[in-house]
């Protein structure tokens, strides 16, 4: 009888520490999180200046740093985008990232298609890839920070 009882307690208790420990290893909290889109990014020396469209050869190549409201986009081997979106929920958790667009460029007001599926962007148990509103579009140097380390230490 004591077990019956004791059970829902120490579920709880392993929830709160797995949490606990969720939180950690995401580097708890962060100014980053407090801010939303490209305001995250203020102060980073590798946000560029906003730009009109993105043009790409025929697919995103890659894409880092995702949070809930923007995506780092590689559309060529020396081209890469800041692109910040209106609710995109599983943004955060993507593992395929494509764009929709006309043509070969995207702008604000085109879709980024968006799945946290590892197999690409087809439909998972029913699940579509979802559709998430391009609200900026920002040049990124990922080179940039480096470049600022040094020219501090040469000084």
């Amino acid at each position: 009888m004591f077990r019956e009882k004791s059970l829902p307690m120490v579920y709880g208790g392993m929830v709160f520490l797995l949490s606990a420990c969720a939180t950690a290893a995401n580097g708890g909290s962060d100014d980053r999180s407090s801010a939303s889109g490209v305001e995250q990014y203020a102060e980073d020396p590798r946000l560029g200046e906003e730009v009109s469209r993105m043009c790409f050869a025929s697919s995103v190549d890659s894409f880092s740093m995702p949070t809930d409201d923007s995506v780092v986009l590689r559309v060529s081997p020396s081209r890469e985008y800041l692109v910040e979106t209106q609710a995109c929920f599983d943004l955060d958790h993507a593992q395929s990232i494509a764009l929709d667009t006309a043509s070969g460029c995207a702008t604000r007001g085109d879709r980024l298609l968006v799945s946290d599926s590892a197999f690409g962007l087809s439909s998972v148990n029913g699940r579509a890839p979802q559709r998430c509103l391009i609200t900026g579009i920002y040049e990124w140097d990922r080179d940039a920070e480096a470049e600022t380390a040094e020219e501090a230490d040469e000084e």
